[in-house]
Parts: C-alpha cells; sequence; structure tokens
C-alpha cells in the first residue's frame, strides 16, 4: 500500500514476502525500505565523485541525518479513518 509516495505493509505480509500485495488497513503498518545499501553521500558529492572521480567523506552541511535504526510505523484509526505515524 503506498500513502505519501511512501510503500507500507503488515508484519504478517512483511513476514510472508507479500509487501507489494498487502490490503490490510486494520493492522498497523511499517515502511518498506528500499532494496540495496543506504546511500551516505549527498547529491552534490555524488556527482562531484561522477564527474571529477573525487572520492572523499561527505561533510556538507545540508546533508540531513536519518535515523536507519528507527522504522515509520502507521496506525488506522476507523472511527475517525486516520492514519497516525509512530516511530
Amino acid at each position: 500500500m503506498i500513502i505519501s509516495s511512501k510503500k507500507y505493509a503488515c508484519e504478517t505480509c512483511i513476514k510472508g514476502h507479500r509487501s507489494s500485495a498487502c490490503k490490510h488497513t486494520d493492522r498497523p503498518l511499517f515502511e518498506i525500505k528500499k532494496k540495496g545499501r543506504p546511500v551516505t553521500q549527498c547529491e552534490h558529492c555524488r556527482e562531484l565523485r561522477k564527474t571529477k572521480q573525487v572520492h572523499v567523506k561527505c561533510i556538507c552541511e545540508s546533508k540531513v541525518e536519518q535515523s536507519s535504526s528507527q522504522q515509520g510505523v502507521l496506525n488506522h484509526n476507523s472511527a475517525n479513518d486516520i492514519w497516525s505515524a509512530h516511530g
């Protein structure tokens, strides 16, 4: 299920390798992370690496730190038909 351009699925569908087909709205939903190794450099440093073959650690101030240990969870309140974020 796609909400705000992010993919979500319930725990049962994730464990059963059915995250793309999950249609459960009555269970807590977990964000599905992209496959592969996470990006550690900003766009600017990645572009420099491609064009000038410069491979340095990204020290840009515009870089936003994202916690890889925290995973978004959505819970559905059927009484008000509202999704709330937890995580």
